[in-house]
């Protein structure tokens, strides 16, 4: 599995490397580093048994090799064959990692590889005369001991041998300083005699322990080691840690053990249960942080070292995190392939930039992440971006301009997907949603803000396009955005300008596991309201409410009317059945200020489909939870989670983005 776990890392490298080819600077740099990945899974793949793959990375090997030799050769459509025989690679890598090892035919891919590099050499290649597989030949599958052990140490280090391509080691060794080109020998020297003397030492025993390695491995990688030595030496980027011990051995003074990097590859699964133990410890600090005894001011150095605790655990808990976190770089990479391709099928010549590529998110959110930028792209690249003819008619570039930027915003991520098309049409999208019925009765279609309008392209079933295509117009696409976004607490923004062009801004948390809340006191129960869905917080008198016939209670906000959410027709069933009431906040209740001035506080609450206030009966203060999930029987949107208070209370997390499609589905609106 370390080679399947390799090569997917190397192909995804290889993607990167294959769109930077297309506009580069220096071809023949980009197209060396190509043909590396592919020698590395041809190399890999042959030491493991896996002829079938092995052949054919060597088939892309032989067109990469012509191209490293004549880089003016490379065109779109070379470039779109190498991309479709990576993507060939990676799903034949993904399928065995799943352990289905069955056939696979490759053949088409093969024989057009082929072809070009006939082509473009203008001389029969050497796989040319090779017999065609028949229609009843059997297909090559994965050999029956390749997912029960690995080879034998003594196999893998004859195939190293043999497979390693010489000439492109002693050009790129040429390139080296004499003081590296000596380094590099004398590591191979050590690394040579380390496996002579293990050979002759315990030849039993090593084949014995490649068969039981551990899932742990780590890799040291010299900080200071020159580009150049790092391309020469393929096989010595993946030493043995045992290797790089031995020839950088010496004690703490050493330099090179001094400026030497670890990597460690360890199973998600540990480093997901080590931050859920993280947030036990959370629950526990919140506990005793909020102790009477600690707080009651007797015991002055208990009181400082709980604070002093506070603050680690803390720290442990971001260090933690950080663990989980991946860069969007592979997102990104995976976009421009996209943008690529739209681009070629609509014939609409694209300009795409890409910035913050190095920004990270957690990785459950990572994941979550990859459709809704997908179709967000496609729809820009569908809807927003325009023909040329039609863009030179309107004065505009014939290449239009599309970009993809992160940043990090405290703790959010947010992510804007940028088009100079032709913008939204309101009237087409409002006209669209009355037709569908998301327009509630009684509404003013003209009072209805643009952003609000746009909204509705996340509804489902919604869809603008004319006609149904492979890229759009079934209205499934964005439905997918909205769906994936909420279930990381994420929000959308749309910013668009008739003939101008159109913004999405994804505003999601780095992570999902602690929240950040406002605890609220609503009838005699707590719950906690997640801070990235509340606008603001106001005070109101009985003269600001008015309602509205068809519409039901509005309140008045600084001359906006928001609607006001009937919290006994959202959350009495859940305050009942979930929640216990505390009587202490109901007298609290009772006796304040608030109450004998009738003033109401309201929690303006935001999501996808707008604004909408939340009335409650005090806030009680803020608190960093670690959302637990809750299983009871009934299926209740409108409850995200739970959380344990400092008290030991047990809450619950309110999905500010349930409470709001309830009033905007005509459900749960204030009477």
């Amino acid at each position: 599995m370390d080679f399947l776990n390799e090569s997917a890392f190397m192909l995804e490298q290889y993607e990167e490397y294959m769109m930077r080819l297309e506009n580069s600077e220096d071809p023949a740099k980009d197209l060396t580093d190509i043909f590396r990945v592919a020698h590395s899974v041809k190399g890999g793949a042959a030491a493991v048994g896996l002829a079938d793959l092995c052949k054919f990375a060597h088939v892309m090997e032989d067109l990469l090799d012509l191209l490293r030799s004549r880089p003016e050769l490379v065109n779109s459509t070379v470039i779109s064959l190498l991309l479709q025989s990576g993507d060939e690679l990676k799903n034949r890598v993904a399928a065995l990692q799943q352990q289905q090892g069955g056939p696979w035919d490759p053949s088409a891919l093969t024989a057009e590889l082929i072809a070009i590099t006939e082509q473009l050499s203008g001389k029969a290649s050497k796989h040319a005369h090779a017999p065609a597989p028949s229609a009843d030949e059997p297909k090559v599958e994965a050999p029956d001991d390749f997912f029960a052990q690995a080879p034998a140490a003594e196999a893998s280090a004859g195939a190293e041998d043999d497979l390693i391509n010489h000439d492109l080691l002693a050009e790129l060794l040429a390139q080296m300083s004499p003081e590296d080109q000596a380094e590099f020998h004398a590591k191979e020297a050590a690394e040579a005699a380390l496996k002579t003397a293990i050979a002759e030492a315990a030849p039993v025993a090593e084949a014995e322990a490649v068969k039981t390695a551990p899932v742990l491995k780590v890799v040291e990688t010299p900080v200071e080691a020159s580009a150049p030595a790092a391309k020469a030496a393929p096989a010595a980027a993946a030493k043995p840690a045992a290797a790089a011990a031995a020839s950088g051995s010496g004690g703490g003074n050493n330099k090179n053990a001094k400026n030497a990097t670890s990597a460690i590859k360890v199973d998600t699964g540990r480093v997901d249960s080590v931050l859920d133990a993280v947030g036990e410890l959370v629950v526990l600090k919140n506990q005793l942080v909020h102790d009477e005894t600690v707080r009651s001011g007797v015991n002055l150095r208990l009181e400082a070292i709980v604070d002093q605790l506070d603050k680690a655990v803390r720290e442990l808990y971001e260090k933690t995190l950080s663990i989980r976190m991946t860069p969007l770089k592979s997102m990104f990479i995976k976009i421009q392939r996209i943008v690529r391709d739209v681009s070629l099928t609509l014939d609409k010549p694209v300009d795409l930039q890409l910035i913050g590529e190095e920004t990270e998110v957690e990785r459950t959110v990572f994941e979550l992440l990859g459709d809704p930028l997908v179709h967000l792209v496609r729809n820009s690249m569908d809807h927003g971006v325009e023909k040329k003819e039609l863009r030179q008619e309107r004065g505009k570039p014939a290449t239009a301009k599309v970009t993809v930027s992160a940043k990090q915003s405290g703790g959010n991520v947010i992510i804007d997907i940028s088009d100079d098309g032709g913008g939204i049409n309101r009237d087409k999208v409002l006209g669209k949603a009355i037709e569908k019925g998301f327009v509630p009765a009684g509404v003013d279609p003209a009072s209805i803000p643009d952003e609000q309008v746009f909204q509705y392209i996340f509804y489902p079933g919604f869809s603008t396009a004319d006609k149904i295509s492979d890229l759009s117009g079934r209205g499934v696409g964005l439905d997918v955005v909205k769906s994936n976004l909420d279930k990381i607490n994420g929000k959308i923004n749309i910013y668009s300008k008739a003939g101008q062009g159109t913004t999405f801004r994804l505003t999601i948390p780095l992570s999902t596991a602690i929240t950040d809340g406002i605890i609220v006191a609503l009838d005699g129960a707590r719950y906690i309201l997640p801070i990235h869905s509340i606008r603001e917080i106001v005070r109101v008198l009985p003269k600001d409410y008015t309602n509205i016939s068809g519409a039901g209670k509005v309140a008045s906000i600084r001359g906006h009317l928001l609607p006001v959410i009937d919290v006994s027709k959202t959350l009495g069933s859940i305050n009942w059945s979930l929640n216990k009431k505390d009587q202490q906040l109901a007298q609290r209740r009772e006796n304040s200020l608030s109450a004998r001035r009738e003033e109401t506080m309201l929690v303006i609450i935001e999501s996808m489909t707008g604004q909408m206030a939340f009335p409650v009966d005090d806030v009680l203060g803020q608190a960093q939870v670690v959302v637990k999930p809750i299983t009871t029987g009934q299926d209740i949107p409108e409850v995200a989670g739970a959380a344990i208070l400092g008290d030991g209370r047990t809450v619950l997390i309110l999905e500010p983005g349930a409470l709001v499609n309830n009033v905007a589905n005509g459900r749960g609106m204030a009477a």
